[in-house]
């Protein structure tokens, strides 16, 4: 078995020890009959003790006692001296120590090693197994529990050898895969890579030795080399890198490309190099671009200078400049039209124009949606614009009816019952206006009645649709001259006109029209007809009847009318 302690650059020599495989079925065949004759040799103990323990009730001789390592030492007089529970307490923890050293040595016989001390150390335990075995079946419990924790000792260092030794194998093939993918970049760190392999291959050659500790300290000398190495890869992709990323924001394209290519030429799959060696063949332009969006947005020209940026994002998408750009100049801009929006609001608001503060309001909540300050000044505002409204309403239509506009007055009255169904001031409004205004309209209606009679001669019509127009209209109201004009010529038809008739006193004279006369038998009579249209009629008794339409009209001489029936029937 290796030295722990030996120098891990001078491996000890082994001893070679040839391991019958057939010996393993003896050692089982063994171990079982040793359980045989563990379980015989209690039950002829339990015997004997039954039988001493008899004889001392019997003869009422002294105690007897039994010694741990299976023999009874006895008195002068040949009674056992020792006690025999110690005895028994001695077997039982052998038995215990046996039972679990035998399930130790089934799982170490199932570990599997290719080397030769290994093999050598599992037949000397399996030796020394035995030799527990044996003193067991000799009833020398004492010795066979110092035998068995011995065993036990050899067992752990057996179970540690062989997880070291598999721990270095596994180091090892790590080491030969690793080593694979880095020797390509071996250049960028020449002495990390051979320190590596030398450590590497004494590390192997203990493993091959059986030297299992010197062997794993090796192999995780040689891990160590390789990651300096690996760092040094690390190393060079990130400083390229980052001198990649330099240029590209200083606009220099070839530069950027030259240092994206030597990361590739290190590791040929990394993502990020390849993506930003497209970058760099545009980081001329995009430069230029972000340096005009600067100046334009340096002079306030945000609107340009956001364009500018777009156009830089939409060439090289990683741009971080350009997203930043971007971001700022659009937040520029929305804090600039929120700033406009808000102070006008505030002016209108503060002026009464509540319509426009509002619509100020919104666009500036377009804006910001989470500012619910906006939200509490719009709702602020629709209510002060409401009562501003209700007033300025009310007052219109107050001033309307001063000036007799009922018709504008009604149509606010109107406004303000739609703001205020419950509104008292609009409902009497309303009721006022309509009434003025049915008024004016039977007041206009008669007049045009009153006028279109006048000028079918029907005065008298005429003048009671005029009276009726005079009921109806207001007393503010003057007569417009067309109605002057009709109020003084319906004063001149109201009064008779005298007319002259003539007839045979045979004949009965009536009249059809504003005046309502009997019929009578006239010689010549002056008969004062109220001005209008008339029908006169003569009838006598066999007689053709005389009809003849008169007009009588104020102001107008009328000649005499004769009315006679002369012309008999037929």
């Amino acid at each position: 078995m290796p030295d722990q302690n030996e120098p891990p650059l001078t491996p000890k020599k082994h001893r070679v020890i040839h391991w019958n495989p057939e010996d393993d079925e003896n050692l089982e065949k063994a171990n079982n009959s040793t359980s045989k004759y563990i379980a015989a040799g209690v039950i002829a103990l339990v015997v004997i003790v039954g039988s001493m323990l008899a004889y001392k009730v019997v003869l009422g001789g002294n105690s007897m006692e039994y010694p741990t390592d299976g023999q009874v030492v006895l008195s002068e007089d040949g009674t056992p001296q020792q006690n025999f529970q110690q005895a028994f307490v001695s077997r039982a923890k052998a038995e215990m120590r046996l039972d679990s050293t035998s399930k130790k040595m089934k799982e170490i016989e199932r570990m599997t090693t290719n080397h030769g001390d290994l093999r050598d150390m599992l037949i000397n335990i399996s030796i020394e197994f035995g030799k527990g075995e044996d003193l067991m079946r000799r009833n020398a419990y004492k010795r066979a529990l110092d035998q068995l924790a011995k065993v036990d000792t050899q067992i752990e260092e057996f179970t540690n050898q062989i997880e070291t030794e598999q721990l270095a194998q596994e180091m090892y093939d790590n080491f030969l895969v690793k080593v694979d993918e880095l020797e390509s970049n071996r250049h960028l760190n020449e002495l990390a890579y051979e320190k590596a392999f030398e450590a590497a291959s004494t590390g192997n050659q203990f493993l091959q030795e059986g030297s299992f500790y010197p062997a794993k300290t090796k192999l995780e000398e040689a891990h160590g080399h390789l990651e300096d190495l690996g760092s040094s890869v690390q190393e060079f992709i990130q400083s390229n890198a980052a001198l990649g990323h330099r240029y590209i924001a200083q606009g220099q394209g070839a530069q950027a490309i030259e240092a994206f290519t030597n990361v590739l030429t290190v590791d040929p799959t990394n993502e990020e190099a390849v993506r930003h060696l497209e970058r760099a063949k545009f980081a001329d332009q995009v430069f230029a671009l972000l340096q005009q969006a600067d100046q334009k947005e340096a002079n306030e020209e945000l609107e340009a200078a956001l364009e500018d940026f777009q156009q830089a994002f939409e060439i090289d998408g990683g741009s971080a400049k350009a997203q930043q750009g971007i971001s700022r100049t659009t937040r520029k801009i929305q804090n600039r039209d929120f700033d406009f929006h808000l102070t006008a609001a505030r002016q209108a608001e503060s002026t009464g124009r509540y319509e426009e503060a509002i619509g100020h309001f919104q666009s500036a909540l377009q804006i910001f949606p989470a500012r619910t300050d906006l939200t509490d000044a719009i709702i602020k505002a629709r209510q002060d614009k409401r009562k501003n409204d209700i007033y300025t309403m009310i007052t219109r239509a107050y001033n309307l009816e001063e000036e007799y506009d009922w018709e504008g007055a009604r149509g606010y009255y109107q406004k303000l019952l739609q703001l205020e169904p419950e509104f008292e001031q609009a409902k009497e409004g309303m009721i006022r206006t309509g009434k003025m205004i049915r008024g004016l309209l039977r007041y206009e209606k008669y007049i045009e009645v009153a006028m279109q009679e006048a000028r079918r001669a029907d005065f008298q019509l005429a003048i009671r649709s005029f009276d009726t127009a005079m009921q109806s209209k207001p007393e503010y109201l003057e007569l417009s001259d067309e109605a002057e004009n009709l109020r003084r010529f319906l004063q001149l038809q109201s009064r008779p006109v005298p007319v002259t008739f003539v007839s045979d006193m045979a004949t009965w004279v009536s009249f059809q029209g504003p005046t309502k006369l009997k019929p009578t038998k006239l010689k010549e009579k002056n008969i004062s007809l109220l001005p209008g249209k008339y029908h006169v009629v003569g009838r006598k008794k066999g007689y053709e009847d005389v009809r003849f339409p008169l007009n009588i009209r104020a102001g107008r001489d009328q000649n005499p009318l004769t009315v006679i029936c002369n012309v008999k029937r037929d």
